[in-house]
This record gives C-alpha cells, structure tokens and sequence, in this order.
C-alpha cells in the first residue's frame, strides 16, 4: 500500500473505533490503512497513557490525537542537511552581521571569505529557517473598512496602442482610474497623456460621474500630482494642490513603492486591463472613452465583488453616493503655474504672450498664474498685478507701469498725442492732427513725438509759428521744422528774404568760346 498522508481526523477515527471494540482488520479494510500504522498509533497512545482498547471513546479527545499527530510528522534522527554542516558552526557569526545590519548578500562575501561558500538561495533559506526574525515580514494585515465617501484611490495604468485621430497615429493609451473604496464603484478615463491637466480633467469626469467628490484621495507618486515623494513629508504639485482646494478634497499620497498602501485601486489596474481592454479594437480615443463609461456602469459596477460579494453600484446609491461632497457639475478651469522674470522692456514673457509690470520688478522673479480669464502675477507671495488673458503672441499692457518721463512715447495713440500737442499750443496740436490724417497715421507717429521734444526744446510759441510755416508750404519732415527753429527762420516770411549781389564775386568764370568741344 501506498504512503498517503493521514488526517487528525483519520487518527481520532481510527482511536474511537478500537475503544469501541472493532478489529484492527476491518479498521484496516474501511479506512484504507495499513496495519502497521495502526499498531503505530496504538503505541503512541499508550506512551501517553491512554490504551484505547481500555478507555471509553470519552477519553479520546483532540489533544491527544494533536499530541499523536505532531510526534508522527516530526522527524527523528533525520541528519542536517549539507547546507546546514556548513552554515551552523558559524550561526552565531551570521547572528552578528544581521544585527549589525549588514545585507544578507555582503554576509555572502564575509563568509566566502573564510572559506564558507554557499548559494544565495541555500543561505536566505538558512536564515528562514535558523534566523526566522531577520527575515522582512511578508505577511500583511487587512485594515478595517473606511466609511462611506471617505476614501477614493487613484492611479494610472498602461493599456496599449490605440488610434489618434490628431496625430494620425497610434499611440499608448493610459487609464486613470478612481476606485471609492466603502462600495468599490470605480471610474476608468482613458488618456494619453499623464500630465497635470489630464488628471484633472479625469478627476472632473469622475466627480460628474460619481456626482460627488470623496473626502480623501489617496494618489499614487505621480509626477503630475507629487513633485516630490516623501514618507513624511511629501511635496504636492502647486496646480493640482489649488484644485483640491477648490473642490474640497484632501490629497494623500501613498509611500513609493508601496503598492499595497492603495490597493483597492492596484487590483484594478490589471482588471481593467484584461476585462475591458484585452482582445478589443477602438476606432478612436473617443470610442475608448465611451465603451469604458459603458463598461464601467454595465459590467465593472454591476458585478459581485470578490470582496464585499456585494454588487458596488447598489451599496453605492444606497450608503455612500448622499455621504461625498457636492459636485455642481461646473467644469474646473485648470490653471498654469510658472516663475517669470520680468525684462527690461517691462514685460514678462508667460505662456508665448507679453505681460507687463511696473519698473520696480525688473529682473527679478515673479509667480505667475494664469487661466481662462485672468493672469495674476506674484511677487514675494503677494498679488502685485492682474492682466486679462490674450492670445499666443499678443501682449497686455499696461502704460501706466511705465516711468511717467517715457509714457508719452510708448502711447501709440494718435488722439493722446493731438492732445499732448494742444496742451502746449493749439497750432501744435492742428499740425499734428494734420500730419495724422489719413488712413494710417502710424507711420508718422515718430515724426510727432520729436515735434513734442522739439518743442520742449525751443518753446512752445516759436514751434507753433515754424507749425504754421511748415503747413502753409505741406511741410511733413519734421528736420526742416527743426531747421527753421535752428535758423530762427519760423518769423520771416520768403518774399522778406534778400539774397547777396555775388556776380562780381564769382570765380573760374569762362567765356563761351571754351564750351565749343569740336574742331
């Protein structure tokens, strides 16, 4: 016969059927058990004082079929192995090292060292079996459960290749998916970019689907969300952290390489994978998108969980959906972060578009955030300017940031500069509106902020009557003005004007005779 295991159950059966008077041939014959065996746990008993042909079934209890059962299973006289021949001498050694916190690998090399040569497999078990307590732990608890809308987890998972309509090529597509953790309702957005304003946007479609928000959310170490992981003190990406803030919920990072800190969401990864994307083919990104909302609701959600053996869309509308925050359903408007430093020329450049700041920020860094609507600019923490936004390669200025001397001139405004003229004379100003007519007038608009100088320079009333001369003659060259005025010309009409008699003076002067060229 065969060697079979034997069950404590077999034993006890085998004790309680000779005290009740049965033979050793017919236990034998309705057990399948050898007659040796038998005889072994008839003696075995007796060694522990109890002689089941003696005793009433009454004595033969668990603890003494546990008792019969260890001394069969433990081995007797069995010789160490080899490993252990060459590793036991020196535990104490190993001991030491271990405490000391030296890796089993470099302990490895110690011993190779002495003349102790032993496998890496061969020595972890060694220290499994001699040296259990130096061992990392494998086992794990199971923590109770959460209450309902407290807890959400998140995390990205790779999918594979699917079209992109944009690029006109396939391309990695990725599931960010948001599993709440009391009914095991989950999200799946399908991406394929990782960065901060797509999850964001993966959070606002959960939040529209779920039709609210969780309390806490524990992320996975994704750049996008952490910029730096930490144990203790982690640092959030400033972004994503003005978006928690906004909708209410509390960011909790989960330690890195740490799967198990988040693990309702770690066993989706593959089940989203294998159940819903395996073996499927999506025309598009939006296809995608669109079979994985019916796939959660109609598949994932309504399925008995392994878990909970409850079906997570029912404990959802019933417990948890009226326990999350609000959602509204208005869409978040995801803002961009960034430090600038502030140019000579006023401005800084934010997003490929020029925004300006007064002469006291130049060359030093400034905060910026801008969305949609606004771009606020922050200087040591504090708010010190507010643009609206402007397309890619436009600017925003603002004149007044600007010293007071150079205003005048970045102000190409044909009625600011009409007006400017008239302040100092009224024929200044009519000059200059003449010289602004037309279609476009900016061409001359450097022409009219040297008038302004120019009359800064020789007063207001002499450049008013060099204006007049210059228009009554359509004068439009601002250096011919600017000569007038040098000339003290601007007075004196050209009718007023004598010339020398310089006949008599002229020199080189030749007769007729000399221009004939011909023979």
């Amino acid at each position: 016969m065969a060697y079979r295991k034997v069950h404590m159950l077999e034993i006890k059966e085998i004790l309680l059927r000779i005290a009740k008077g049965q033979s050793k041939r017919k236990i034998r014959r309705d057990l399948k058990i050898h007659g040796i065996t038998i005889n072994r746990y008839l003696d075995l008993a007796r060694s522990l004082g109890i002689d089941p042909r003696e005793a009433g079934p009454d004595k033969i209890t668990d603890d003494l079929c546990h008792a019969i059962k260890t001394a069969v299973s433990s081995p007797k006289g069995r010789e160490p192995s080899s490993r252990d021949k060459l590793l036991l001498p020196v535990k104490d050694k190993i001991e030491a090292y271990l405490k000391q916190g030296i890796t089993k690998t470099k302990i490895i090399i110690l011993l190779a060292r002495e003349g102790i040569v032993v496998g890496e497999s061969s020595f972890y078990r060694f220290v499994k079996s001699h040296l259990g307590s130096y061992m990392r732990s494998g086992i794990t608890v199971r923590l109770p459960e959460t209450e309902p809308g407290q807890y959400g987890q998140a995390d990205f998972g790779r999918l594979g290749k699917v079209w992109d309509n944009d690029t006109k090529r396939e391309r990695i597509a990725w599931a960010f998916i948001i599993t709440l953790a009391y009914s095991r309702l989950m999200y799946v957005y399908i991406t394929f970019s990782q960065d901060t304003r797509s999850v964001i946007f993966g959070c606002e479609e959960a939040w529209d689907y779920f039709g609210g928000i969780p309390e806490i959310i524990i992320f996975d170490n994704m750049t996008t969300v952490i910029d730096k992981a930490d144990r203790y003190s982690p640092r959030i990406n400033k972004t994503f952290l003005e978006y928690a803030q906004t909708r209410g919920f509390v960011i909790d990072p989960a330690n890195a390489g740490h799967p198990k800190g988040k693990p309702h969401v770690e066993k989706m990864v593959s089940y989203v994978k294998s159940n819903f994307f395996s073996g499927e083919n999506f025309i598009s990104l939006e296809d995608c998108r669109e079979r994985a909302l019916e796939w959660c609701t109609n598949i994932a959600s309504a399925r008995i969980h392994g878990t909970t053996r409850k079906v997570p869309m029912e404990v959802f509308e019933s417990e948890e959906k009226s326990c999350l925050i609000p959602y509204d359903g208005s869409r978040y408007d995801t803002p961009f972060w960034s430090v600038c430093k502030v140019h000579p020329d006023h401005h800084i450049s934010f997003r490929k578009s020029l925004y300006s700041l007064p002469t006291r920020f130049i060359g030093k860094s400034v905060e910026v955030r801008g969305d949609s609507a606004l771009v606020r600019i922050y200087f040591e923490g504090k708010l010190v300017k507010t643009h609206p936004s402007v397309e890619v390669g436009k600017r925003s200025t603002d004149y007044d940031d600007y010293p007071d001397e150079l205003t005048p001139y970045t102000l190409r405004n044909a009625q600011y500069q009409i007006d400017e003229g008239s302040r100092r004379h009224p024929v200044i100003g009519d000059y200059i509106k003449f010289m602004l007519s037309g279609p476009y007038p900016w061409h001359r608009i450097r022409s009219v902020q040297r008038l302004l100088r120019i009359s800064d320079k020789y007063g207001a009333e002499r450049t008013a009557a060099a204006c007049s001369k210059a228009k009554a003659y359509s004068i439009y060259d601002i250096r011919r003005i600017e000569k007038i005025l040098k000339n003290g010309m601007e007075n004196k009409d050209r009718k007023d004007e004598t010339y020398p008699d310089v006949r008599g003076q002229l020199k080189f002067l030749r007769s007729s005779d000399s221009f004939i060229n011909y023979k």
